[in-house]
């Protein structure tokens, strides 16, 4: 492998580390505001309490994925896309927290806004980076789909059925 490829590849690799530890600090965050505003949440709503503290241990494995990219030189895709798939759960599951906070403590329809606002931007930013790397087509077509799935699944339906309950 060149040099510049495994710079980065380094680069890259520090990058997504760094979003991790930010994720993981907002999922501390949002697991104390919970506790802190109202513990009951956490018992009522088996989606909420699962996917937030599950969130924790997802990001951590991204972590390590993408630690092991800095010192690995081969094969270093299975550690990309490990890293990434963990990555994107960890990520589903905060945004699905978020929403069906929103659904719950103020409105389902300001809900389902965040819901589909974040769908929106996550296939804008796809399209854009296809249109710059047209190869990306089928990587971005599967992993927006697995992060729509997983919104729609564990957020946006717990959330309306959770209004009609």
């Amino acid at each position: 492998m060149k040099k510049d490829e495994i710079d980065f590849r380094r680069h890259k690799a520090e990058a997504k580390i760094n979003i991790n530890l930010w994720l993981l600090g907002t999922a501390f965050t949002l697991f104390t505001f919970v506790v802190a505003i109202n513990p009951d949440l956490l018992k009522e709503n088996i989606f909420l309490s699962l996917q937030l503290t599950l969130s924790i241990p997802f990001i951590m494995s991204s972590v390590f994925a993408w630690t092991k990219l800095l010192h690995v030189n081969n094969n270093h895709n299975i550690w990309d896309v490990y890293g990434f798939i963990t990555f994107i759960v960890a990520y589903s599951f905060l945004i699905n927290v978020v929403g069906i906070f929103l659904s719950t403590l103020i409105d389902l329809k300001i809900g389902l806004v965040f819901f589909l606002a974040n769908i929106v931007f996550g296939v804008t930013y796809s399209i854009f980076e296809v249109v710059g790397y047209k190869e990306k087509i089928r990587s971005k077509i599967l992993k927006d789909s697995l992060f729509i799935i997983l919104v729609l699944l564990f957020g946006i339906l717990p959330a309306i059925f959770q209004g009609i309950f």
